[in-house]
């Protein structure tokens, strides 16, 4: 394998949480890749920005199995949408897939993509538009049962 693909990428993803695995790394001729699986992540006191019909997490509590974090990949400000007139990249209750864009983190006006790595329904959205996170700080659960 000279080249990782996405094609590549997703198949890993899907080995990481098939075998529950914690992680998976493989290097390639001159680059390599590295997957590491959510760990349990306890949801903020902040309350979150959601509907009715979202699952709701105990405070301190861990998420159900089929309960999934989408984290910040980096600490900056957190966009749902990509342009202040455009409607939210997604809301609640619509299906994802692997490396769908879910939001915009911008850091030292560089912005980095927000994606899911995985598919399912968005079940909450815990942040809101505009809102400062920090690494790996929980933005979204998704449902994987979609």
């Amino acid at each position: 394998m000279s080249h990782i693909s996405n094609d590549d990428i997703r198949w890993l993803l899907q080995l990481l949480e098939q075998e529950d695995l914690a992680e998976i790394e493989v290097e390639s001729g001159d680059g390599g890749v590295l997957l590491k699986a959510a760990a349990t992540v306890q949801l903020s006191a902040q309350p979150p920005v959601s509907d009715e019909r979202a699952p709701s997490a105990a405070a301190d509590g861990p998420l159900p199995d089929h309960i999934h974090p989408l984290l910040a990949p980096i600490a900056g400000t957190f966009f749902r949408a990509p342009s202040p007139d455009a409607k939210p990249f997604v809301e609640v209750g619509d299906i994802v897939s692997v490396g769908d864009a879910v939001g915009l983190v911008e850091a030292m006006k560089l912005y980095h993509d927000v994606t899911s790595p995985l598919r399912g329904r968005i079940a909450q959205i815990l942040v809101e538009n505009q809102s400062q996170v920090e690494a790996e700080q929980p933005l979204m659960l998704i449902d994987r049962r979609g």
